[in-house]
């Protein structure tokens, strides 16, 4: 908490964009009076209509596996709850009804799981995964450089099915590869 003179700004750790990402929820009333509780500046964390991406954050130096997508779940969830009156993002514009949104992103992902699941009938590795996935455009026009990005954020989400026990590497597979448990 970040005592300011006549206010509160509340620092919230929403890891999932970054590891180290934060939201800051400043506690007052809005000025406009909207219904809710002060105003969420939501970084990357939470945009008005994109997702942000959740890619592979790594340290060289440790060899856990991370989940992004399950921290960036779950501090969805945390911010959904703070209920704030209007939501401040780094992108786009203001918007109200954090909660709302939080249920599209969420209802999204769920989505994009299940999705992934029905390509992992067949083992593939993450970029194989990444070609056959949806996104705003078809494949072959997306950049090289930003398909690098797209093969993280479907890294991210195999890395959650992995976690939930719905999909598993292929034993001796080399590149390694995935298939749905």
């Amino acid at each position: 908490l970040l005592e300011l003179p006549g206010r509160r700004l509340r620092a919230i750790w929403t890891p999932g964009h970054t590891p180290g990402h934060v939201c800051l929820h400043l506690e007052e009333t809005h000025p406009a009076q909207l219904p809710g509780r002060g105003r969420l500046f939501s970084g990357d964390h939470l945009l008005p209509g994109i997702t942000p991406h959740i890619g592979l954050y790594e340290d060289p130096e440790d060899t856990t596996v991370t989940d992004p997508l399950g921290d960036y779940l779950d501090s969805l969830e945390r911010v959904g709850r703070l209920a704030p009156a209007e939501v401040l993002p780094a992108h786009q514009h203001p918007f109200p009804d954090a909660a709302a949104r939080v249920r599209e992103l969420l209802t999204h992902h769920e989505s994009r799981l299940t999705a992934l699941l029905a390509l992992l009938a067949e083992p593939l590795t993450p970029w194989q995964l990444a070609e056959r996935m949806e996104w705003n455009r078809p494949w072959d026009q997306i950049p090289y450089g930003s398909r690098t990005i797209a093969v993280s954020e479907a890294e991210a989400h195999l890395r959650r099915l992995v976690k939930l026990g719905r999909a598993e590497a292929v034993p001796g597979s080399d590149p390694v590869t995935y298939a749905a448990a």
